[in-house]
């Protein structure tokens, strides 16, 4: 073994995902990491990760090339790996490690919710390529009373002045007698306000400011735009704004089916 082969486990760890820097570091403290069978108790100690055992909480951690993280992004934080005036996605993460991620498609700067940051280019091709559809689904306060003729044109497709009609989009007003969403909180649903209305939409392209478009042909404004799902992937409702964790095998699994390999 190398010594250019070896890296510390601290460092090891939270570049796989399993928590930050600090979140490791007690995780070791705690007796929670073992390497090669025995309890770890340093997190500087060098480990080789394709030849050490490493588990964390009982559960194997191996070099994952192909980190994605879910994060709920706030507001007022730019989609971009780098920009010289304005705060990134990348700087959220605060860790040596992100450098290796870039954000899966794009939120507009003053759009919430789910973005997925991932090192996996094949993945994030699958989830962007045109030919695949993949829908992405939003929560949205708009301005005006609900219209069942709005969804109606919604689904046939929307002119918002390019050459083609946007692709076929579901739309869908919320009322307090019904289901939201799993992905939503208490406090999505309270930002409706007198003159306005909540709605879900679904699109399966990514045109840009398509969803503020849409309306926008229709005489009306959005107010809040937040993105709660991409493909069978929904938004952790228990994620903090700002916060980000990485997806579980589950989710990976839903994310790209293996029958099919922003906004």
């Amino acid at each position: 073994m190398g010594m250019k082969d070896q890296v510390r486990l601290d460092r090891f760890l939270a570049e796989e995902g399993i928590g930050s820097r600090a979140d490791v570091k007690k995780m070791i403290r705690a007796g929670r990491v073992m390497v090669n069978r025995e309890r770890a108790r340093q997190g500087d100690r060098k480990i080789d990760p394709e030849e050490d055992e490493v588990l964390a909480d009982g559960k194997r951690v191996r070099r994952n090339s192909a980190l994605t993280l879910m994060l709920n992004k706030p507001a007022g934080v730019v989609s971009a790996t780098k920009d010289e005036n304005e705060r990134t996605v990348i700087d959220l993460i605060g860790e040596p490690w992100a450098k290796r991620l870039f954000p899966v498609g794009r939120l507009d700067k003053d759009t919430e919710g789910l973005l997925l940051l991932t090192a996996d280019g094949a993945m994030s091709h699958r989830l962007l390529s045109p030919g695949k559809h993949v829908e992405k689904t939003y929560f949205a306060v708009v301005s005006g009373a609900p219209d069942p003729e709005l969804a109606e044109r919604f689904r046939e497709g929307i002119e918002i002045g390019e050459k083609r009609k946007t692709l076929p989009a579901g739309l869908r007003f919320l009322s307090g007698n019904e289901p939201a969403d799993e992905a939503l909180t208490p406090e999505d649903l309270a930002r409706c306000g007198e003159g306005e209305c909540c709605v879900i939409v679904s699109i399966t392209e990514g045109k840009y400011h398509q969803i503020k478009r849409m309306f926008g042909a229709a005489g009306r404004e959005v107010h809040y735009l937040k993105r709660i799902a991409m493909g069978g992937l929904r938004l952790d409702p228990a994620l903090p704004s700002g916060r980000y964790r990485p997806l579980t095998d589950e989710e990976q699994k839903r994310l790209c089916p293996e029958t099919d390999a922003d906004s």
